[in-house]
């Protein structure tokens, strides 16, 4: 395990904080639209190691090969939401470590933007927040959202198309999350479960909750790390291309892009050799993380980087990247408004975040910069006094925190994982208490 020299790692963040000419210049070639946003993935997914190495071809090992190789056991579900997106839904039954074989809880874990359910099994038994769960007694389910790495597949459509790509995270929120939540308490004959969402997955869990009442009573406790949904203040990084947002919607349409950052051969190939230790070009690979996620050199385990990079950043629609610009110009949170960026004027409906009821627990980091404070304010705090049922709002116990971490920081299971088991299981022994008397 290498811990990266941080100093070099600043210098390098502050570096392109201040040359972002050079990305509007030079690296947005054509050759690097054609790496960055590939048409065609051309990944063979297998279950095994012994797959990995065959051939020529990019072989990575898919959810049920990421959590099997470990002896734990694992499942894939595909569902079809009301407009045609095939979806992959994962499963985590059971565990070699658990006592509790019948009447398992079932709890949800959704990832964020340019994420997948392989982002809860990269590091294994032990580490990621998903095993530990099973190792509780949990049943864990973990979702997709249409458009990732697993859910390029629609009843009429190919990615290829572009009309695939019409939709934002009100769709994933209003249709996919609904589909897969009521799926789950389906298949296990149960009236709620426990939600545990990052980043995009907590807005997905707003957007339902807000627009769909009766979801909060299928909630029994929804855990939000790093929660976003309102946007007081930006990163320097952050301001600068909100600042250019329309030379950034320029580029994507005059290059048809309609797909961000998909998971394909090409990228895990390039970042497997550039990201790798001992080599000139690994820093480069630290600090466009740390620009985007927030500087963290002590919890960021470098030798992992190339792992974790051939199952991450796994693609999400240009139009969720725009709802979330249209929130932070408009500094609200509404459903996406597709004359806004024309007119210049905002009509859509307001998500009435007033109305959620279901319990929310939100935890966020002090070093991340996507959902968590300034120097003068807090977005997470402008958040919490919009939720009417926050019965838990705090810090990471450990400032430099950032919004990668909850997944790939080296200490999570100290400093976050335990803590959210012990939140559950204190909160269910309340909900017992109160059944009681």
């Amino acid at each position: 395990m290498t811990r990266i020299n941080m100093k070099f790692a600043i210098m390098l963040i502050i570096m392109l904080s201040n040359n972002v000419e050079l990305f509007e210049t030079q690296l947005f070639s054509q050759a690097l639209v054609n790496l960055w946003f590939p048409k065609e993935p051309n990944i063979v997914r297998v279950r095994t190691l012994d797959e990995v190495a065959i051939g020529k071809s990019v072989r990575i090992l898919d959810f049920i090969g990421l959590v099997t190789r470990h002896g734990y056991p694992a499942e894939e579900h595909i569902i079809t939401t009301k407009d045609g997106y095939n979806l992959k839904l994962h499963r985590i039954p059971d565990s070699p470590l658990s006592i509790n074989k019948d009447n398992k809880k079932p709890i949800f874990l959704q990832h964020g933007v340019l994420g997948s359910s392989d982002l809860w099994v990269l590091f294994g038994p032990g580490k990621d927040l998903a095993f530990l769960l099973a190792d509780q007694g949990y049943d864990v389910w973990l979702g997709n959202v249409r458009g990732n790495t697993y859910c390029r597949s629609h009843v009429k459509m190919s990615p290829q198309n572009a009309d695939f790509w019409q939709y934002s995270y009100h769709e994933i929120g209003t249709i996919d999350l609904p589909n897969m939540i009521d799926y789950v308490l389906d298949y296990t004959g149960k009236k709620f479960l426990h939600y545990i969402g990052h980043s995009m997955g907590t807005t997905l869990l707003f957007v339902l909750l807000s627009t769909r009442p009766d979801y909060n009573a299928k909630i029994r406790l929804g855990i939000c790390f790093a929660p976003v949904a309102l946007f007081n203040e930006l990163s320097p990084l952050f301001q600068q291309a909100i600042n250019n947002y329309q030379n950034i919607m320029k580029f994507f349409n005059d290059n048809e892009v309609n797909e961000l950052f998909p998971l394909s051969s090409t990228n895990i190939a390039s970042n497997k050799i550039l990201c790798a230790d001992n080599t000139k070009t690994q820093p480069f690979c630290i600090a466009v993380l740390f620009l985007f996620a927030g500087s963290d050199p002590i919890q960021m385990n470098t030798t992992a980087l190339p792992g974790i990079f051939g199952h991450y950043p796994a693609g999400i629609s240009v139009l969720t990247l725009y709802h979330y610009i249209q929130n932070i110009l408009t500094h609200d949170f509404r459903h996406y408004d597709y004359g806004y960026f024309i007119h210049n004027d905002i009509v859509s409906e307001r998500y009435e975040l007033e109305k959620i009821t279901a319990p929310l627990a939100l935890i966020y980091g002090a070093g991340d910069v996507i959902a968590s404070r300034s120097v003068k304010t807090f977005n997470v705090l402008e958040l919490h006094k919009r939720l009417s049922n926050v019965i838990l709002f705090e810090e990471v116990p450990y400032k430099r925190f950032n919004h990668l971490d909850f997944f790939t920081g080296i200490d999570a299971k100290s400093l976050l994982f335990d803590h959210v088991i012990e939140i559950i299981e204190k909160f269910e022994a309340k909900q017992l208490n109160r059944s009681l008397f």
